[in-house]
């Protein structure tokens, strides 16, 4: 089971959706979002309203971006099937990087059944938590970061998703401007 050390620690974890915006691949849950299929979240984060694109952004679905990519958020419409995100360089001040993308190979997945939101959900904790000190270069448990993740829902399972998204984030109100690889924060 993933560490839940003390209340400033939380982990976000959505459902991730259907189909693509801006011809991405399936995506949609996280912070703030929410998907009419189901949506799993604990304690979100203060997020930072953008009032327009950041320089030299680019949207694009969550699923299509790859680890190492620094972005902002989605702030989709609550009941969008895809959540959309503003991509940057990562010397681009923005909110979160995707440290790692991982294929779910948990239970029931080598038989091809949706194993349940709450079977990922615990699989996809205890992957990204053990990807965060690797990546970050401190512990989880004692870092000033945190995660976020996205794991397929049933919708987009059956059409073949098993991407779980680990996204590292600083959880204060604060934009982060390099990478957080690394970093030791």
């Amino acid at each position: 089971m993933t560490p839940r050390p003390g209340a400033r620690r939380r982990i976000l974890a959505a459902a991730v959706g259907v189909v693509a915006l801006v011809g991405a691949a399936s995506c949609s849950g996280g912070e703030g979002a929410s998907t009419s299929t189901e949506t799993t979240t604990t304690e979100a984060p203060p997020t930072t309203a953008l009032s327009g694109p950041p320089v030299g952004a680019v949207a694009e679905g969550l699923r299509s971006i790859d680890a190492g990519a620094c972005f902002w958020p989605p702030e989709d419409d609550p009941e969008a099937e895809d959540a959309a995100v503003w991509v940057v360089d990562c010397s681009v001040p923005h909110r979160h990087e995707v440290a790692e993308v991982i294929r779910y190979d948990g239970p029931v997945a080598r038989e091809g059944r949706f194993p349940g939101s709450s079977v990922i959900q615990e699989w996809a904790e205890e992957q990204c938590a053990a990807r965060f000190e690797p990546f970050v270069g401190t512990p989880w448990t004692r870092s000033e970061l945190d995660l976020a993740m996205w794991w397929p829902n049933a919708a987009s399972w059956d059409r073949a998703d098993r991407s779980v998204i680990c996204v590292v984030f600083d959880p204060s109100e604060e934009v982060s401007t390099g990478t957080f690889r690394g970093s030791r924060r």
